[in-house]
C-alpha cells in the first residue's frame, strides 16, 4: 500500500542518516572471504601432499591403519563417515587458521584413552581470509555501500557471526571418527570449540571493519591524524623489507647445508612445504630482527617419564648459522634508516596543532607496538599430548612476551631518526617510493572534491566517515 511504501521509504531514509545502510555487500563479502580461506587450506593439503610423495620415506609397502589390520571399513557407515572427514580436512585447516584447537582423542578400551592436541596457526590460510575480507569490504564501501561507522560496525559483527556458525557446524559435522567394536577401539577428531567460533567471528569481522573504515569518505579533519593510519602501513613494509630478503638467504642457506651434509633429497620436499611453514617463518623473522627478541621453545609436564628432557630455552638470531646471521643483522641495521627516510619524505604537520603534533609523534610507536601483539598473537605453536598412565607432554614455541616494548622503542627511534637525520637526504628519494604511505594535501583535496561530487548513475553515494560529518 502507499502508506506503508512511504513508512518504509522513510525508515529507509532514517537509517542511512545515523549511517545504516545495505547489508547484503558486507555479507557477501564475509562469506566469500571464507570460501578464500577454504581455498587457501586446498593450497595447503597440496603441499602437504606433494612434499610427501617427494620424500624420502624408503620402501613403504603397506598404508597406515591404526588397527594393524585391514583398511577396509567394517560397515557402510564407518566408510560414509571416513567420506564426511576427508572432505571436511579444509574446513578443519580453516577452523585451525581461526585459533581453533585440532583434537584427537583415541579410546583404547582397556589400555585406556589418549588425547592429543595441536594449536597453532596456518598463517596462509589466516593471511588469506583477513586480506580477502579487508579488501572486498574496502571495494564494496566505495562502489555500493552507503554505510557510515554504525552501519559497518554492525553488519561487519553480524556477517562474521553468521559464518562463525556455519563453520562451526560444518567443522562438527565433518569431525573424522573411526570406531571398531570388536578391539573396542574409538577415535575422534576435530577443530571444533569455542575458541574456533570466537576465532572466525572476529577474523571475518574485524577484517571487514577494518576494509569499510579505509573505504569511507574521510572526514575534513582526518589530515590532523592521517599519520596514525601511514604509520600501520609503514611498519608493515618495514616488517617484510627485512623478512623477505632474510628469508629468502634462510631459505638458500638451509638448501646448501642440507646438500652439504649429504640430504639433497629432503631440499624438494622442504620447497613443496613452504605454504605449511612458510608464512609462518616469515613471521617469526620480524621478532629475530629486533636482535634481542628470541623465539621461546619449551617442554612441561611428566617428559622425563617419556625420556625427555624439560627444557624453556630461548633461540636468538646468532644461534642461526653465521651464513643467516650475519647477512640478517646487517639487513636489520640499515632497513629502520630507509624506512625512516621514506617516513619524513612528504610530511605535513598543521603548524600550531597539538593534536596533529601529537599524532605525528604518536604513530610509530604506536603502530609497532600494535603490529608486535599481532605477532604475539598468531606467530605461536602449541601441542599437547596426554597418554594416560604414560604422562604428558606440552610443548609450546612463540616470540618472547617483552617483543611489544621493544617495538615500541624501535617506532620512537625511528620517529626520530625521520625528523633529525633524514631530512638531509629527502632530495635523493624517488617520488614514487612513498606515496603509498602518504598522501600530499593536493591529493587529498582532489579526492575530497570527487567525494563531495554528485555520485554516478547507479552508485550509491560515498558515506561520510561519521554520519553527518
Amino acid at each position: 500500500m502507499p502508506g506503508s511504501n512511504l513508512s518504509t521509504a522513510q525508515v529507509g531514509e532514517t537509517l542511512r542518516k545515523i549511517g545504516i545502510g545495505n547489508p547484503l555487500p558486507t555479507f557477501i563479502a564475509g562469506a566469500v572471504a571464507y570460501i578464500v580461506a577454504l581455498l587457501a587450506s586446498l593450497v595447503v593439503i597440496a603441499s602437504a601432499v606433494a612434499a610427501a610423495l617427494t620424500a624420502d620415506t624408503g620402501d613403504v609397502t603397506g598404508t597406515l591403519d591404526p588397527t594393524g589390520g585391514s583398511t577396509t571399513p567394517s560397515s557402510s557407515d564407518g566408510a560414509l563417515e571416513s567420506i564426511v572427514g576427508l572432505l571436511g580436512i579444509p574446513f578443519q585447516l580453516v577452523s585451525l587458521a581461526s585459533f581453533g584447537s585440532y583434537e584427537m582423542q583415541m579410546d583404547l578400551g582397556f589400555f585406556g584413552s589418549f588425547t592429543v592436541s595441536w594449536r597453532g596457526l596456518p598463517l596462509l590460510i589466516t593471511i588469506a581470509m583477513v586480506v580477502a575480507g579487508f579488501v572486498l569490504a574496502r571495494l564494496a564501501q566505495r562502489r555500493w555501500s552507503s554505510n557510515g561507522v554504525l552501519g559497518a560496525a554492525l553488519w561487519s559483527g553480524i556477517s562474521g557471526l553468521g559464518v562463525a556458525i556455519l563453520a562451526v557446524i560444518i567443522v562438527r559435522l565433518t569431525a573424522f571418527s573411526y570406531a571398531d567394536e570388536s578391539l573396542g577401539m574409538s577415535l575422534s577428531m576435530h577443530s571444533a570449540g569455542a575458541d574456533m567460533f570466537f576465532g572466525t567471528w572476529a577474523l571475518i569481522t574485524v577484517p571487514l571493519l577494518l576494509g569499510h573504515m579505509a573505504g569511507l569518505t574521510k572526514p575534513r579533519w582526518w589530515p590532523l591524524v592521517a599519520d596514525l593510519a601511514a604509520g600501520f602501513r609503514l611498519a608493515l613494509v618495514h616488517a617484510l623489507t627485512f623478512a623477505i630478503p632474510v628469508g629468502i638467504l634462510g631459505v638458500i642457506g638451509g638448501a646448501i647445508g642440507l646438500a652439504v651434509d649429504g640430504d639433497g633429497g629432503s631440499i624438494l620436499p622442504l620447497l613443496l612445504s613452504l605454504p605449511i611453514w612458510g608464512p609462518t617463518a616469515l613471521a617469526l623473522l620480524p621478532g629475530l630482527g629486533m636482535l634481542v627478541v628470541p623465539v621461546r621453545v619449551s617442554t612441561q609436564g611428566d617428559v622425563e617419564s617419556l625420556g625427555l628432557r624439560r627444557d624453556g630455552e630461548y633461540v636468538w638470531f646468532f644461534d642461526l648459522p653465521w651464513y643467516v646471521w650475519v647477512p640478517m643483522v646487517l639487513i636489520a641495521l640499515v632497513v629502520p634508516l630507509l624506512v625512516a627516510v621514506l617516513w619524513n619524505r612528504g610530511r605535513e604537520i598543521e603548524k600550531g596543532n597539538v593534536i596533529a603534533l601529537v599524532a605525528s609523534w604518536a604513530a610509530l610507536p604506536l603502530a609497532y607496538t600494535a603490529w608486535s601483539m599481532v605477532l604475539l598473537g598468531l606467530v605461536w605453536t602449541s601441542a599437547q599430548a596426554h597418554l594416560g598412565v604414560m604422562g604428558s607432554i606440552v610443548v609450546h614455541m612463540g616470540l618472547a612476551l617483552w617483543m611489544p616494548l621493544l617495538a615500541f622503542v624501535i617506532g620512537a627511534v625511528i620517529e626520530a631518526i625521520s625528523r633529525f637525520g633524514a631530512p638531509f637526504v629527502d632530495r635523493f628519494v624517488p617520488g614514487f617510493l612513498v606515496n603509498w604511505f602518504r598522501r600530499s594535501a593536493r591529493a587529498r583535496r582532489t579526492e575530497q572534491g570527487l567525494a563531495d561530487g554528485p555520485a554516478a548513475p547507479g552508485q550509491a553515494p560515498p558515506a561520510p566517515f561519521f554520519p553527518g560529518v
